[in-house]
């Protein structure tokens, strides 16, 4: 089982938090996850103990203890910020893991540094149609407002704390919840790259050997049209696993990740 240590990695003049998974077998490649806005990278912690491989799970920027980005963010500016996680002299290229908007960030970061990059794991895609991503940018980018809507936080508390009670253990449904609200009113500012990325385009251009898994999710289709724009792209569809994907379906998950990227190699 891994083991957890903390870091921060330096680009420019900012850095970036990651939560990083040691093994023991250091000779496999390393896998990097990048997770869901608002979550940071404990949002992987059990599916990364699953792993047999050096996990890094990097907080992405404006969240957790990544250095805030002052204008709307882009997927192409997460890129240059979390790119460090690449960037490390004399090591073989590295495995990228990404769930919902995280996905976006793995495929722009493999486009950008293909030689850096050894293949994508991608679970329950963001890919949305242009009128869609226009909709979502309206309905998903508006700050909270928690001092005017308290009730916000109380229905957040019901969905990811009480409603998981006996799904998952209270402590990591706690740890999850935490992690939500602690992007306070920039909780949803991550969905503006999220909803400007034009993923089509992207997603048709991969020629790294791609994973894309589709869970039992509300982005089904969307997973599903981006396995059929991506060249080679290998599609398995897992409909008994429900959210919290990454809590109900850890093992399920890490043992296709592991398995591709033992393959792929």
């Amino acid at each position: 089982m891994n083991r957890l240590t903390r870091t921060y990695l330096s680009s420019k003049d900012t850095k970036t938090h990651v939560r990083c998974w040691s093994s023991l077998l250091d000779e496999r490649p390393t896998l990097i996850c990048f997770p869901p806005v608002p979550y940071t990278g404990i949002f992987f912690d059990t599916f990364a103990k699953q792993m047999e491989c050096e996990v890094l799970c990097p907080d992405l920027p404006g969240y957790g203890q990544s250095d805030f980005l002052s204008s709307d963010p882009t997927i192409e500016n997460y890129v240059e910020r979390l790119n460090v996680c690449l960037n490390q002299a004399d090591e073989p290229p590295k495995y990228l893991l990404g769930f919902h908007s995280g996905a976006l960030v793995a495929v722009e970061m493999a486009l950008k540094y293909p030689d850096l990059v050894a293949g994508l794991i991608l679970i329950d895609v963001p890919l949305f149609s242009e009128d869609q991503r226009i909709t979502l940018k309206t309905t998903l980018t508006t700050p909270p407002d928690y001092a005017n809507n308290r009730e916000k936080l109380s229905q957040l508390w019901e969905t990811q704390v009480l409603e998981r009670m006996g799904v998952i253990p209270y402590e990591r449904a706690l740890d999850l919840y935490l992690d939500f609200i602690s992007a306070g009113e920039r909780v949803n500012h991550g969905f503006h790259a999220a909803t400007s990325y034009v993923g089509e385009k992207k997603f048709s251009q991969l020629t790294h050997p791609t994973k894309i898994i589709a869970t039992n999710s509300s982005l089904r289709d969307g997973t599903l049209r981006a396995a059929g724009l991506v060249s080679g792209g290998l599609l398995e569809e897992l409909p008994e696993i429900t959210a919290p994907a990454f809590e109900l379906g850890a093992k399920s998950i890490a043992k296709i990740t592991a398995q591709f990227m033992q393959r792929a190699s």
